[in-house]
């Protein structure tokens, strides 16, 4: 299936919403049963919700997608943001980059620039990158993670916290209403906080799931950040939050 084709509309995001907080209601959106059934297993088949009998219930809080679901899963938005979030980074710039599929597609778009030096405690990206005689790469130390390439633990903290860069660029698991950054992995958590100490200005990139997605763990708020890159227009009520903590919303449009 090409990944373009894997997008959600206004009414299965709703969908998700009202399954998080209450259920869902065919007659809440005036169509007919069927047809929430099918967006109902087309988003269990994105991993945004679990579908059985009767109904369907929230994804887990206290555990991710698996890493190859998540790469196809907006997979057309994530290029956007990626591109995006790229066009902000200057030549010469030094920057961390965390674990994440939204953040290996901005190290895909990294071609056009030269001469970076990129502080990473992920896999992928430190492949993606690696061609590139001009970057300067550090790879942090640290436990592999084989599923999605990450390098976490105690050694990967240290390796971040010996580096101050001019750019954190990091990805999330979920995002509330009132701006509380929110992931699942503790160890994931202390590398976030451990870039976004150390940088000078940064850049969270995050698509339009996120904002339905609750994991349990805490990485910080928005007024730890200083960008927001994601694929569509937020709520009044959020972008009020972004205002009151200074950070700059940046919609990158999906032309993939």
């Amino acid at each position: 299936m090409p990944h373009e084709t894997l997008q959600t509309s206004p009414r299965q995001d709703q969908i998700v919403r009202l399954v998080r907080s209450q259920g869902y209601m065919a007659q809440h959106f005036g169509v007919a049963v069927q047809t929430i059934r099918r967006d109902v297993t087309y988003l269990a088949g994105l991993g945004l919700l679990c579908r059985h009998h009767g109904g369907a219930t929230p994804v887990s809080t206290v555990e991710n997608l698996d890493y190859d679901a998540r790469q196809i899963l907006n997979s057309a938005s994530k290029t956007a943001i990626g591109r995006y979030a790229a066009a902000l980074i200057p030549d010469r710039s030094s920057l961390f980059i965390n674990i994440g599929t939204t953040t290996e597609a901005f190290a895909r778009a990294l071609t056009n620039h030269r001469d970076l030096r990129i502080v990473t405690n992920n896999l992928h990206v430190a492949s993606l990158v690696s061609g590139r005689a001009d970057f300067h790469t550090v790879l942090a130390g640290g436990q592999l993670r084989p599923r999605d390439g990450a390098i976490l633990g105690a050694t990967a903290i240290e390796t971040l916290s010996s580096f101050r860069t001019e750019f954190g660029v990091i990805g999330i698991s979920g995002i509330e209403e009132d701006g509380t950054l929110l992931d699942f992995d503790l160890s994931e958590i202390q590398c976030a906080r451990t870039i976004i100490r150390n940088s000078r200005r940064v850049l969270l990139l995050a698509d339009h799931t996120k904002f339905t997605r609750r994991p349990m763990g805490r990485v910080g708020n928005l007024e730890d950040i200083d960008d927001l890159i994601t694929d569509r227009p937020v709520s009044e009520a959020f972008q009020r939050h972004l205002d009151a903590a200074g950070v700059t919303l940046h919609v990158a449009e999906n032309n993939v």
